[in-house]
């Protein structure tokens, strides 16, 4: 049955007001995720790693946010993640010179760092974003992009494509308005 999940709820290290969870969300560590007020998390998403979450946020279906227990997403606060986005906050070497499987097989290398997403930022669909990334405050990443530490992204601005590169800026203030709004936000 499609619909949310309260009594995952109870499992998480904190959910505060207003909180939406669809039923066919997994969270393998539940104890590492805290969720603040007005946040919802669509059907389908996979969430393997320690997640913070600030208010008025929304992760879109499909979603996976992974990369194990030792590592962090932080999401602020009039954050987003689109639809089918991918968010790993571990990635193995795929070089050869390590090995060829994972470490849960064999002894592979293996590149880890937490991915934090400042105020008002968030990722379109379709978003790969690997370890050891900040998109700072207000910045936007557009669908089918591809995000990684060597990027640098800029704070309320859009940046698209593979190779990333700069699209234009956002509109600080009208985004910082709506967010206030409280006859928009019904």
């Amino acid at each position: 049955m499609i619909g949310w999940n309260e009594s995952i709820k109870k499992e998480l290290k904190h959910c505060g007001e207003n909180v939406f969870i669809a039923n066919n969300v997994l969270f393998t560590n539940p104890s590492e995720v805290v969720l603040h007020d007005n946040v919802r998390i669509d059907p389908f998403c996979l969430i393997t790693t320690k997640l913070e979450v600030g208010s008025y946020v929304q992760i879109c279906s499909h979603t996976v946010l992974g990369g194990g227990k030792d590592q962090k997403i932080t999401l602020g606060n009039w954050s987003f993640i689109g639809y089918s986005s991918k968010l790993f906050t571990a990635s193995e070497d795929y070089s050869g010179d390590y090995g060829p499987v994972n470490e849960f097989w064999g002894s592979n290398k293996i590149y880890r760092g937490d991915i934090t997403f400042g105020d008002y930022s968030g990722i379109a669909s379709d978003v790969m974003v690997f370890p050891k990334v900040n998109i700072p405050t207000g910045c936007t990443v557009g669908a089918k992009s591809f995000v990684y530490t060597k990027n640098n992204l800029e704070e309320w601005s859009v940046f698209i494509g593979n190779p990333i590169k700069f699209h234009k800026l956002r509109n600080k203030g009208n985004v910082i308005k709506l967010s206030k709004d409280k006859d928009w936000l019904k």
